[in-house]
């Protein structure tokens, strides 16, 4: 039996290798050998350093050292369980894998595992299952085409949103963030127009652009207080959607005049609302959501090349978490081979 690694965090701001055993699969089940894995810069970071909410919640199993992260990846079908007829050996598929070398991966009832298109380039499909998380905004937001939509935050997650909002037809489109090579990077999208926060009023410089403010602001900062911010760049009658996972208590929030007197819906929409079942008002499942945004991809209608930073080996993991953290105008979105 053959061995295979994984990545595994056994304490904060420390990454290190596991080897183990590449089991078969058993019923139900297929062996998948990872092309590529992609970092999340949100919760794997907050785990990594430390600040993520649930470490200190005895009630959570999951966000605990020793902690093995990752949960998007492509790779390549190596074996298939018995009853397994949806897939064959040699098929390529997208999953909300780990960072290792093979997977074990379910693909009985609520299964989430799904074809990918060969011409698919292995950074942009290694981040699909993470895209799931900005594609909530679109989701929950009440209108898009021909929107116009403001994104605070021009991290990963501000990144694949404002590409997910540019094939789903808003416009135009504007990116905040005070970090000038995010903006250049958002500037790569066709249209898309950035402001810099720090460089005056964010208010004033968005009318100056657009003549007014936006019918739809999306925070995908994950700071609290950005909900002020939206607040302020939204129009009377428009929609703030929450994208971002606030780490705190939002502070001085006005509900009456910021939000009752102008008419201002605020919506959530993180990512785990999109489950394996309906629930109710809520539509999308991951039986919709993913192969929608494997279609986006293989169509060319998104493309995420041009926002991952680096695609290196993953025994390059410990330099690409440290690069996240600190190296905020050289690194953006991380995908590591295998």
């Amino acid at each position: 039996m053959s061995k295979g690694l994984r990545v595994v965090m056994p304490k904060e701001f420390t990454v290190e290798f596991d080897e183990f055993m590449i089991p078969s699969p058993g019923p139900n089940q297929v062996l998948v050998a990872t092309e590529a894995s992609g970092i999340s810069a949100g919760t794997e970071l907050a785990i990594y350093t430390g600040i993520h909410q649930w470490l200190k919640d005895p009630s959570n199993t999951w966000a605990k050292f020793p902690f093995a992260p990752g949960y998007s990846a492509v790779g390549r079908i190596m074996a298939i369980g018995a009853g397994v007829t949806q897939f064959k050996e040699g098929d390529r598929v997208i999953w909300p894998g780990r960072h290792e070398s093979h997977a074990i991966v379910d693909v009985g009832a609520d299964a989430d595992i799904w074809p990918i298109a060969e011409h698919v380039p292995t950074p942009d499909a290694a981040m699909l299952s993470l895209a799931r998380f900005p594609f909530t905004a679109l989701v929950q937001s009440n209108r898009i085409l021909g929107q116009a939509v403001v994104i605070l935050g021009m991290g990963m997650i501000g990144q694949i949103a404002t590409r997910l909002f540019a094939a789903a037809g808003a416009h135009p489109i504007i990116g905040v963030d005070s970090v000038a090579q995010r903006r250049r990077w958002a500037e790569q999208v066709y249209g898309v127009r950035t402001i810099d926060p720090s460089s005056g009023d964010s208010r004033e410089q968005l009318e100056a652009l657009i003549g007014r403010r936006a019918d739809v602001v999306v925070d995908a900062t994950g700071v609290p207080a950005a909900l002020q911010d939206a607040l302020k760049l939204v129009m009377d009658g428009g929609q703030v959607v929450l994208v971002g996972s606030p780490r705190g208590i939002i502070a001085n929030f006005d509900s009456y005049w910021d939000l009752h007197g102008r008419s201002v819906t605020i919506t959530g929409a993180h990512g785990s609302a999109i489950g394996s079942q309906v629930r109710p008002n809520f539509p999308f499942t991951r039986d919709r959501a993913l192969p929608l945004l494997a279609h986006f991809a293989a169509s060319g209608k998104l493309s995420l090349a041009n926002m991952i930073t680096h695609h290196v080996h993953a025994e390059n993991a410990p330099e690409m978490y440290e690069g996240l953290r600190i190296k905020r105008d050289e690194f953006l979105a991380v995908t590591m081979h295998w």
